[in-house]
């Protein structure tokens, strides 16, 4: 691991980094990343031109990003059907620079809506984030709340993808793939706020 005295603070390497190949993450990490994180930021432009990011659950399927959401009630889709390239970023939540990782995906759109493909991508779904419900009467209760007849799948087919390992940048990786550490910010804070208040 890395350690202080370790980072490169250089400011003319670090206005001419080539973001696209200076510095991406290792192939281990960005599957661990990939494949396993808990959510992603999906980006879509809508019928005024604007871009519209939207947080969203997503899970793996032949190594493309399927995400589930609901036809009518939700503009992307329609966005989609008329415009279908969308960018995707997947990143950790390490706060320490040399723990920042990233993925940034550009492509385009496919959306779904057969059953059976419906069926295992939301299965995958309730595996991935509702695994506390132990019991398959909880499980069967879920599942008919999120596969229900407006749903249907945006496949992300990937034309362009990006990596980040931030600490690279200042030549300190560490390797791995971090979570968890947002918290150390908000001790950080409450802590400090404390002592203000004891100070006052």
């Amino acid at each position: 691991m890395s350690d202080a005295s370790d980072v490169r603070f250089d400011p003319v390497r670090l206005e001419q980094l080539k973001v696209a190949q200076d510095y991406p993450m290792e192939e281990e990490e960005f599957n661990l990343l990939y494949h396993h994180n808990a959510y992603c930021n999906m980006a879509h432009v809508n019928k005024r031109g604007y871009p519209v990011v939207s947080p969203m659950f997503y899970v793996i399927k032949n190594d493309n990003i399927m995400m589930s959401t609901i036809k009518n009630y939700r503009l992307k889709v329609g966005c989609l059907m008329e415009n279908p390239k969308i960018t995707v970023a997947i990143h950790n939540d390490g706060t320490n620079v040399r723990h920042q990782k990233a993925i940034l995906i550009m492509g385009q759109a496919k959306i779904h809506d057969d059953d059976a493909m419906m069926r295992g991508i939301h299965w995958q779904i309730i595996d991935k984030y509702f695994f506390e419900l132990t019991t398959d009467e909880e499980r069967e209760v879920a599942f008919e709340a999120v596969h229900t007849p407006l749903r249907c799948i945006i496949e992300v087919v990937p034309e362009k993808i990006m990596t980040w390992d931030l600490g690279k940048m200042l030549e300190a990786h560490d390797e791995g793939v971090w979570y968890g550490e947002s918290q150390k910010l908000i001790n950080k804070f409450m802590a400090q706020e404390h002592l203000d208040l004891s100070v006052s």
